[in-house]
């Protein structure tokens, strides 16, 4: 896993499937506010589809056709 920082409390991260947790409570937090921008295969409802989300994003990643990353404000995922 990289990290890459973008200031000294924001840093870059891969979403990977082992953060679904983590992720599905950010879209929890976020969800009204960006369900309209983005599909519903984006839009995890509980932990399996999450995980789901993420894995389509990591087998992109492994053939090298795109990934999903969050950003980490002072260890709390926020974008």
């Amino acid at each position: 896993m990289f990290t890459l920082p973008l200031t000294t409390d924001l840093e870059m991260r891969p979403l990977e499937p082992w953060r679904a947790q983590e992720f599905l409570t950010h879209l929890d937090r976020a969800r009204e506010h960006i369900s309209p921008w983005v599909s519903p295969s984006f839009v995890a409802t509980d932990l399996e589809s999450a995980r789901a989300v993420l894995q389509r994003y990591a087998d992109r990643w492994a053939r090298d056709a795109g990934g999903i990353w969050g950003l980490w404000w002072r260890g709390d995922l926020v974008g």
